[in-house]
Formats: C-alpha cells, sequence, structure tokens
C-alpha cells in the first residue's frame, strides 16, 4: 500500500496527451456557422415565381460567393454550403449586369432589348463555376421583364 507507484509517470503522460488533444480540439472548431445558402436560394426563388418584376436583398456572413445559373455556394472559414434553385438565374458577372442588379433600367445601360437579352444569354451560358468571389455582407436578387427578356439577376 505505501509502495512507490510504477505507474505514475505514463500515467500522468497519457493526461497530457487527452488534455492536449482536447484542447487541439476545442480550439479547431469555428467562430462562425457555415453561411446559409438554402436562405438565399429561398429568396431568389421567391423573386423569380413572383408575378412581377421585384429585388430583394439578402444577408449573408459568406466571405466568397460562387453563383451558377442553377445554384449558389457560399463559403466562410467555418466551410461551405450549396443550394439550388428552383428554376434557372443569370449570374450578374458583367459590369452592365451588376448595374442592372443595382436597379438601374436596362434600357438606361443597352442601346437596346436585343442588346440586353445578348447580354443575359452570354452571362448565363459563360462557365464561371469555378470562380469564387469576394463577397460583401449580402447578395443582391433582381427579377427584370422587359420586351420579352425574363430573367433573374443574382450577384
Amino acid at each position: 500500500m505505501f509502495d512507490t507507484q510504477g505507474d505514475a509517470l505514463p500515467t500522468w503522460v497519457a493526461l497530457t496527451l487527452v488534455a492536449g488533444t482536447a484542447l487541439a480540439a476545442v480550439t479547431a472548431i469555428p467562430d462562425s456557422p457555415t453561411p446559409d445558402a438554402t436562405a438565399v436560394a429561398n429568396a431568389v426563388d421567391a423573386v423569380t415565381a413572383g408575378e412581377y418584376a421585384a429585388a430583394h436583398t439578402v444577408p449573408t456572413d459568406a466571405t466568397t460567393v460562387r453563383v451558377r445559373p442553377t445554384r449558389v455556394a457560399l463559403r466562410n472559414d467555418a466551410g461551405a454550403t450549396h443550394a439550388t434553385f428552383a428554376r434557372p438565374i443569370t449570374p450578374a458577372d458583367t459590369p452592365r449586369l451588376r448595374r442592372v442588379l443595382r436597379g438601374d433600367a436596362p434600357l438606361d445601360v443597352y442601346p437596346s432589348i436585343a442588346a440586353f437579352r445578348a447580354d443575359v444569354q452570354r452571362a448565363r451560358a459563360a462557365d464561371t463555376s469555378a470562380d469564387w468571389r469576394p463577397s460583401l455582407d449580402s447578395l443582391r436578387v433582381r427579377r427584370v421583364v422587359l420586351g420579352g427578356v425574363d430573367v433573374t439577376l443574382l450577384g
């Protein structure tokens, strides 16, 4: 009963390793949750499904975003999330489309409806699937209906 403990050193080493592992696990937990791509997709679907032209700004805590015609991906330090749209949209990847997205009338930005339609088709067909772009604190979605062009822009 009063013998020296032969297993004291291995016990202390094991306890130190367990404590170190627990500390590493706690510090690996991200500070914030992953961004909510589903909320963005739901807002886009609501604007797209409406009867009239509309616009909506969706707050997000993503640091980067990737917009495709059928889906959106958001990423921050905690990870990435993806969501699919009910109907295809057009990424606002050109300066002119971004102006329309921000609220300018298409005919103030483009010389004709045909030029607007052509830019929309180019943006929809462009392969930007690998492009992660910096994101501010929100994404904007706008549906524009003009002269046979019915498009939902996201950026």
